[in-house]
């Protein structure tokens, strides 16, 4: 069951990397025009953030396994619908927004499905969250050093709609897998089914689910210390660094940070998922937080390559855990009836704020320049750091949820009390 769902969330992500790789070659080879690249990207944003939240709802109603298998046989028929609208009629802009639009929508309901259905699998083959949590980084790291290699040598040898028919296959595939694990686990919660109490509806849905959110001060906390870590990283990565590198005539070096960053990742995840739980997760926290805040800081401030490759490596190995620790904290702490609800919108969250910093960031650049922007940058994750440290919502990160963090309206202890 465990090789199952690994493989499923493997082939997934497979296929989402390679088409966000083929896909723009795509755009830009057959309408020759680089803005129309930035007009798909951004006509998939809104609809993305509402399938983010919209989506968490049917999670909860339909179940998490079925909504996995839905939306990645949706978002294999739609990648699979470029490559045979470009052989049928040519794929013009229109197509391009339209069909990218379409599978941006059933993207994220499976991205997001996938990690509520972790806990499912932890409690029924007994691994421990901490430790599916760590394997699962660890794959997403491992995807990020070969899917992108593997789009790229695809790429010099074959069209790129012919490309995605790879993607499409991974999501099929993807489907097929999870298909195969037992209809009993990630079914449809009794209490979802019956109602949750807050009305009938999309919006007595969401209600619960923003109740849940805000009700506990560590699920808060959390999915804010993650929208400021995503809302800094995202413009360094995308944004700083290539500008930085290539501005030295060494764009083969930002493809070799992006690497190492990977490398650092599973390096991280591969050691939670190993050892994690012999330390407490309050310590694993800070000291992954604290190592990240090295490596950061390291390339923001834009030093020589060879030192940015260092930074890369233990950037990467302190930020392996963080993704595995906040799923597990998040997953332990959210009733069963609404957790793909409060994963969802946790999710939308990030997701506005990886545009929102990439913006900020570009605008700073034209104000005050790349260097100025990149050591802003530095400032601001070192603030999220003493975040971790200072807010007293993640001083209790060892207490279950029956220790310190009742399910909203069920008791009235306060939601970050340590554990004794």
């Amino acid at each position: 069951m465990l090789p199952l769902y690994l493989i499923s969330h493997g082939l997934s992500l497979l296929g989402n990397t390679v088409a966000s790789i083929a896909l723009p070659w795509l755009v830009l080879l057959r309408t020759g025009d680089a803005t129309a690249v930035g007009l798909v990207a951004a006509a998939s944003a809104l609809p993305m953030l509402l399938s983010a939240v919209a989506g968490g709802v049917l999670i909860d109603r339909v179940g998490r396994r079925r909504l996995s298998i839905g939306a990645d046989l949706a978002s294999a028929a739609c990648v699979a619908a470029l490559p045979v609208v470009d052989g049928l009629l040519g794929l013009t802009v229109v197509w391009f927004v339209v069909l990218g639009v379409a599978g941006a929508v059933f993207d994220v309901p499976g991205m997001t499905a996938r990690e509520a259905l972790a806990p499912d699998i932890a409690e029924a083959t007994g691994i421990g969250m901490e430790r599916l949590a760590g394997l699962r980084e660890s794959i997403a790291g491992g995807v990020v050093i070969l899917a992108p290699a593997a789009a790229g040598g695809l790429i010099m040898l074959v069209d790129p709609a012919t490309v995605l028919w790879l993607t499409a296959g991974c999501s099929a595939l993807a489907a097929l897998v999870t298909l195969a694990l037992p209809k009993t686990i990630g079914a449809q919660p009794t209490a979802t089914a019956q109602g949750d109490g807050e009305g009938a509806g999309l919006r007595g849905d969401l209600k619960r689910g923003l109740g849940v959110l805000r009700g506990d001060r560590v699920l808060t906390a959390v999915t804010l210390v993650s929208a400021g870590s995503v809302a800094v990283l995202a413009p360094l990565q995308n944004l700083v660094l290539p500008v930085h590198l290539v501005g030295k005539d060494s764009p083969g070096g930002f493809g070799v940070v992006v690497s190492l960053l990977a490398v650092g990742g599973i390096a991280g995840a591969g050691l939670y998922a190993a050892i994690g739980t012999r330390w407490s997760r309050r310590t694993v926290f800070v000291a992954a937080q604290l190592t990240s805040t090295l490596g950061i800081a390291g390339l923001a401030l834009l030093p020589p390559v060879p030192v940015m490759w260092a930074a890369a490596v233990l950037a990467g190995a302190g930020a392996g855990p963080l993704p595995a620790l906040f799923l597990v904290l998040v997953t332990e702490r959210i009733p069963e009836e609404v957790r793909g609800r409060v994963l969802g919108l946790q999710n939308a969250v990030s997701m506005t704020a990886v545009p929102l910093g990439t913006l900020v960031a570009g605008l700073t650049v034209d104000w005050i320049g790349l260097r100025q922007t990149g050591a802003l940058l530095a400032v601001a994750w070192c603030v999220v750091t003493l975040a971790i440290v200072a807010l007293p919502a993640l001083r209790g990160l060892d207490a279950g949820r029956g220790e310190g963090s009742p399910i909203p309206g069920q008791g009235t202890e306060n939601a970050d009390t340590p554990a004794t």
